[in-house]
C-alpha cells in the first residue's frame, strides 16, 4: 500500500514543481495544454477500463490510470494556484519561460503511456 501512497505522492509533486516553473513566467497556455493532456489521457483510460469485460477484476488498470492521471491534473493545479498565491502576496518579476518545452513532452509522455497501459490490461 505504501507504494502506491509514493506513486500518489511523486506524481503531485513531480506535476506541481513543473507547473510551479512555468507559472513564473506566467505561461498560461502551456497549463491549458498539459491540462488537457491530462484529462484527456484520464477520460480515455476511464472509457477503456469501462468497455472492459471478462477476467478477473476487468479494467481495474485502466481505472488506476484514470486516477493517477487526474492526481497529476490536481498537482498542476496546485502547483500553478501556489505560485499565483505567492506572486500575488510577493510582487516578483516575471522569470522569462524556460526555452525547451520539456514539460509538456514530459507530461504528453506520461499521459500516452496510461492510455497504453489502460490498453494492454
Amino acid at each position: 500500500m505504501e507504494i502506491v501512497w509514493l506513486i500518489a505522492a511523486a506524481t503531485v509533486a513531480l506535476t506541481a514543481g513543473i507547473r510551479a516553473l512555468r507559472a513564473a513566467a506566467r505561461s498560461w497556455r502551456g497549463l491549458a495544454l498539459e491540462l488537457g493532456l491530462l484529462l484527456g489521457a484520464a477520460a480515455t483510460c476511464f472509457l477503456i477500463a469501462e468497455s472492459k469485460t471478462g477476467g478477473y477484476l476487468p479494467g481495474l488498470a485502466g481505472v488506476l490510470m484514470y486516477l493517477l492521471m487526474l492526481i497529476a491534473a490536481g498537482g498542476l493545479a496546485t502547483g500553478a494556484a501556489g505560485r499565483w498565491l505567492y506572486a500575488r502576496l510577493t510582487p516578483s518579476p516575471v522569470r522569462p519561460a524556460p526555452a525547451a518545452a520539456w514539460d509538456l513532452w514530459l507530461i504528453g509522455a506520461v499521459s500516452a503511456l496510461a492510455v497504453l497501459l489502460s490498453a494492454m490490461e
